[in-house]
């Protein structure tokens, strides 16, 4: 009896190898998911792995979006809310403002609210996001263009003693309530694009003589968008942080995109490579037969045997 721990020896039919254990237990890929062998290596971990990556991208799109509301967009919506009239409101469709001013009525160069009953002036884009109250409709502009939406026929009275307690119970659960959504919005985006990723994923693996699971798959192609939301987060903090223009969070807007393409296609090539069997087909058909020509021969030379 071979003692534990003994190595077993050569033999002609096992050859034993340490480039065996090599075959039988393939080496998983590790790495941080910022990298083509890092995004490869979730398809040889479980889904906890990939779930807590994708919390800790959601964290950062949340944060980003956190400081913005609060530091640029909650300034702004406090001082509107302060200056509005005592009476007012929409009342069949349309705007009743006792004032007969218009213009800017609070903003920054983040966000603009834009008071204009009579709907006869232009006041251009003053901020990267700008809405304003028109007679019959209320019009949400920034770079990208203008969407004009017309107002409910159901009465809507605000005024500064109904609005400020109102908007000053629900401040904070509207701010953390649109902020997790954003980054909820992500998560879910990021999942039905690793379903659609499994195609080509799986062609790439395919060519490339890679294992190509379904499971590991997706989960591969889901973690193919990991760089590309560290990305949203980094150019959302530094917009935040007024460290770049809303025309250049827009310009990446593309560059998401081709990044998650990118580590899509290529991931796939850090895969563990398929290994042959080495076993033959037809050993059951050998083994089968083996004894029959056994007792053939056995007959033809003996007939006394």
């Amino acid at each position: 009896m071979r003692e534990e721990g003994e190595r077993p020896p050569n033999t002609l039919d096992g050859e034993f190898t340490e480039s065996s254990f090599a075959k039988d237990s393939p080496e998983k890929i590790s790495g941080f998911p910022l990298t083509f062998p890092g995004v490869a290596s979730f398809a040889s971990t479980g889904w906890g792995r990939l779930f807590l990556w994708q919390a800790v991208v959601i964290a950062a799109i949340t944060g980003s979006c956190m400081l913005l509301l609060g530091q640029h967009w909650a300034p702004v919506l406090d001082s509107a809310v302060s200056q509005l009239p005592e009476q007012g409101g929409i009342i069949e469709g349309r705007l009743q403002w006792p004032d007969a001013r218009s213009g800017p009525l609070a903003g920054n160069q983040f966000l603009q609210i834009i008071i204009d009953p009579n709907g006869d002036q232009k006041h251009g884009q003053l901020a990267d996001c700008q809405i304003e109250l028109r007679s019959e409709s209320w019009v949400v502009g920034s770079l990208l263009g203008y969407m004009e939406f017309p107002y409910s026929l159901q009465t809507f009275q605000f005024n500064r003693t109904k609005q400020i307690p109102w908007w000053g119970s629900r401040r904070p659960f509207l701010l953390i309530g649109i902020s997790v959504s954003i980054g909820l919005t992500y998560g879910f985006i990021c999942l039905l694009l690793g379903f659609v990723g499994i195609l080509p994923s799986k062609a790439v693996a395919f060519f490339s003589d890679r294992q190509d699971g379904f499971g590991s798959l997706l989960r591969l192609s889901t973690a193919a968008w990991l760089p590309s939301g560290v990305l949203i987060a980094a150019t959302g903090l530094c917009y935040a942080l007024n460290l770049l223009p809303l025309m250049g969070f827009l310009i990446m807007i593309p560059i998401y995109c081709v990044t998650g393409w990118i580590y899509l296609f290529i991931s796939p090539f850090f895969l563990p490579r398929t290994v042959p069997s080495d076993r033959n087909p037809f050993d059951k058909e050998e083994e089968q037969e083996a004894p029959v020509n056994e007792v053939d021969s056995s007959d033809s030379e003996n007939p006394f045997a």
